[in-house]
């Protein structure tokens, strides 16, 4: 899905590097940068 900047990102949960989820939505009225690093802990 792409957005286009200034849209609402739709409402996603996945798990977090600490073993529990985080849900965007229970960001919300906050700012939030999302970073994504698949394998980061593997020579790729």
């Amino acid at each position: 899905m792409k957005l286009k900047v200034g849209m609402m990102a739709p409402d996603f949960t996945l798990p977090s590097h600490l073993g529990s989820n985080v849900t965007l939505s229970d960001f919300r009225g906050k700012n939030v940068v999302l970073a994504f690093f698949p394998l980061a802990w593997t020579p790729v």
